[in-house]
């Protein structure tokens, strides 16, 4: 887990809803580096600041950054190359009867540009569309098809553009940061020494947004 994570907004949301974003500025004095996009930054952050319901999540974000707990990177023409490139390949792999279907947003396809030009160590996102467009796209269009009821056809020569790139990125999600954080002792240290700090961790982040199953959390707490 140690080296350098690029973090997306929905994992960034996710903490700051459960009054989890304190494990950020904890982590990183393990020597994780996290790195935001300047579009995610401002989708956490700067836009957010103006909605008075999100004002709160907002603010504790720009305190991580403030305080260096978050890197706000920016890209360069190549990488705005490669983002178009990302976009393009993503949001026209899946399309029904009535056109191509929006797969990913701009902040996630930057995340995507960013972990890969820094190698990084992962790629942290609470959302699962990006992760099974990447893992499993075939599972992607099961689930567009259930979401939508209706056919969805796949353009497999897009689906292969992103096993191709980014078959060797781990993706991970807000989750495996608490549990991390909860395997080193940072977790209680926030919450206390007590046997509910993980379940209840991992439940606020289900319920903030985190992609996330009551069966996966049981396995978290059994392993």
């Amino acid at each position: 887990m140690l080296g350098t994570l690029v973090v997306d907004s929905s994992s960034l949301i996710s903490l700051s809803s459960s009054c989890l974003f304190d494990l950020i500025g904890e982590l990183s004095k393990l020597g994780i580096r996290f790195v935001v996009s300047k579009t995610v930054a401002e989708e956490s952050v700067y836009n957010p600041l103006r909605i008075k319901r999100f004002e709160l999540n907002a603010l504790r974000i720009d305190r991580g950054i403030s305080k260096g707990w978050l890197h706000v990177a920016k890209l360069n023409r190549k990488d705005r190359i490669y983002l178009q490139k990302i976009m393009e390949n993503a949001n026209t792999c899946f399309f029904s009867n009535r056109g191509h279907i929006k797969i990913i947003h701009e902040g996630e396809a930057e995340a995507l540009v960013l972990a890969n030009r820094m190698n990084a160590k992962a790629l942290v996102i609470d959302e699962r569309t990006l992760r099974m467009l990447i893992e499993d796209p075939f599972g992607l269009r099961a689930l567009l098809q259930r979401r939508r009821k209706e056919r969805i056809r796949m353009n497999p020569e897009q689906a292969k553009f992103f096993r191709k790139e980014f078959k060797h990125l781990v993706i991970v999600r807000s989750a495996e940061l608490v549990a991390f954080a909860y395997e080193k002792g940072i977790l209680q240290k926030l919450l206390g020494k007590t046997r509910y700090a993980l379940e209840g961790a991992l439940y606020s982040l289900k319920y903030s947004g985190c992609s996330l199953s009551s069966e996966e959390i049981n396995r978290f707490l059994h392993r």
